[in-house]
């Protein structure tokens, strides 16, 4: 599900590998193992995407379809 996801937001926020590789410091390599369903993020790299794309994890691997983050 993380990959599905992952995927939709880059899409719908128009955000390229090349962007989020800069923003992030991830490796243009592991962002393609995850569109392309090869990997899932190690726990530190999803909690970069969720603070990043603000949602929350939760929301990044399918647990809820609420991504807001809930402080």
């Amino acid at each position: 599900m993380f990959n599905e996801r992952f995927v939709h937001i880059l899409q719908e926020r128009k955000i390229s590998t090349y962007k989020l590789t800069k923003d992030t410091g991830i490796s243009n390599g592991l962002i393609s193992d995850w569109k392309n369903k090869k990997r899932t993020p190690a726990s530190e790299n999803l909690i970069k995407l969720a603070d990043y794309f603000d949602v929350s994890v939760d929301y990044l691997l399918g647990r809820t379809e609420n991504p807001k983050v809930n402080l």
